[in-house]
């Protein structure tokens, strides 16, 4: 039997470098999910503590993330102090949040349908028979500006701005919920995280700009991109 953090087990073995085990960070693909995820892999180890096979316990639903889990764990070594075992589980949290936002409250001008989006409730459509959902679901409500200008002098003082390449990120938290405003190329993208009371799902609207041609189009590959969406359920408060 080898006892885990002796000169015996750890005879033979590569240094151990603690930086070289990175987590997974949510792909910037999948931000509009506003979901966050906890994927459990059980990994298999040799007597230095690196992986030699890796299976996913407990997935998320979303094939990306449960493939960024899955990549992250088979390249995991077992710090020498807890080697000794042939088997452990890591569990990989995902959020989408890049932080903690602060709410913002009358900030800016309501529309006629603040009242719609403030209440976050929509009805939720008809579950496949694997329980989730289309990955765009149009909002019953426009993003609620009239132009991109307009939208991003509105929202970029209030919000948190995160860049991925050609795409500009806006995660703003107010009176109307938690919402992730897309900006690339011809067209903003909001989505708006929602509920029917029981579950909780991301709904999207779009507003274009001058180019309405590559509006469109933009609009097609992204319906045609996104994965499917699985609900959560909305924790129910016990008295």
């Amino acid at each position: 039997m080898v006892v885990a953090g002796t000169g015996a087990a750890r005879r033979g073995c590569p240094p151990f470098s603690a930086a070289a085990n990175r987590a997974p960070h949510y792909p910037p693909a999948e931000l509009w999910r506003l979901l966050g995820y906890v994927i459990n892999v059980i990994i298999d180890t040799d007597a230095c503590g690196r992986v030699e096979a890796a299976r996913v316990e407990q997935g998320s639903g979303v094939a990306v993330l449960d493939a960024a889990a899955l990549a992250a764990a088979r390249a995991w070594t077992v710090p020498p102090e807890y080697r000794g075992q042939p088997r452990y589980r890591l569990p990989f949290a995902f959020e989408p949040l890049p932080e903690e936002i602060p709410a913002q409250a009358g900030q800016r001008l309501r529309d006629p349908f603040f009242d719609e989006r403030r209440s976050g409730h929509v009805p939720m459509p008809v579950l496949d028979a694997d329980g989730t959902l289309p990955g765009y679901i149009p909002d019953a409500y426009p993003i609620g500006f009239l132009s991109i200008p307009e939208a991003v002098a509105t929202i970029g003082p209030l919000a948190l701005f995160r860049r991925y390449g050609a795409q500009a990120d806006f995660w703003l938290h107010d009176e109307e919920g938690l919402s992730l405003f897309q900006l690339e190329g011809p067209m903003m993208v909001r989505n708006r995280r929602v509920s029917d009371g029981r579950h909780r799902f991301v709904v999207t609207s779009v507003l274009c700009g001058n180019d309405l041609d590559a509006c469109r189009q933009s609009l097609a590959t992204l319906r045609a991109s996104r994965g499917r969406q699985r609900p959560q359920a909305v924790a129910v408060a016990t008295p």
